[in-house]
């Protein structure tokens, strides 16, 4: 499984590729910006990996990419305005609150295994309420990006709602994932133990 992940990570990196070379011939500079530096984010978990010499559960790491290209790709493609893809940025916004939420259950684990520890409970009720708050804070970007941009994101109260409850269901998804894991830690293991490299059993 881990090598599946790593060969998607790098078929979303080609993916950003294609991404800005296609902004910069339709001259949407800002976008091409955007995928530029989209290219670069998927590295940053692979480099915390090296750096602290863990190894995080599969899926952290594709999610990542995965919801960073529906987003850029929606705006870059107009996807996100297509009558061929009605619900594509409902679809965007659950797939950014489930992959933010296991951005948080990554920093959670980190924080285990530097002796920062927390109950199983507080953890997947702080990956809820961090995904909410982090939700609110990119509707004021979307706000932000049809002021900067001339888009469309922000479609009124009605929009705001349906991606509000599609983002809280990607949270809970990722609170369901984080439980699922936990579920797999030996009696008397810290949450620190989803992050080593020699857990018997793991799969290479």
């Amino acid at each position: 499984p881990r090598t599946i992940e790593n060969i998607i990570v790098i078929l979303f990196e080609i993916c950003f590729i294609a991404l800005a070379v296609h902004a910069r011939n339709i001259d949407d500079i800002p976008r091409m910006k955007i995928a530029i530096g989209s290219f670069f984010i998927p590295l940053i978990p692979y480099a915390v990996e090296r750096l602290l010499r863990i190894s995080f559960p599969f899926g952290i790491k594709l999610m990542i990419p995965l919801a960073i290209f529906i987003h850029v790709a929606g705006g870059i493609m107009d996807w996100y305005w297509s009558p061929v893809f009605p619900l594509y940025d409902k679809l965007a916004h659950f797939v950014s609150g489930m992959a933010v939420g296991l951005v948080m259950l990554a920093f959670f684990l980190i924080l285990d295994e530097y002796g920062v520890r927390f109950k199983r409970t507080t953890v997947l009720i702080g990956i809820f309420l961090m995904v909410a708050f982090l939700g609110g804070i990119w509707k004021i970007g979307e706000v932000y990006f049809d002021i900067k941009l001339n888009a469309m994101f922000d479609e009124g109260l009605p929009d705001l709602i349906g991606d509000d409850i599609c983002h809280t269901i990607g949270s809970i998804a990722a609170v369901i994932v984080a439980w699922l894991y936990f579920l797999t830690i030996p009696y008397g293991k810290n949450l620190s133990f989803l992050l080593r490299k020699d857990k018997p059993g793991k799969p290479d």
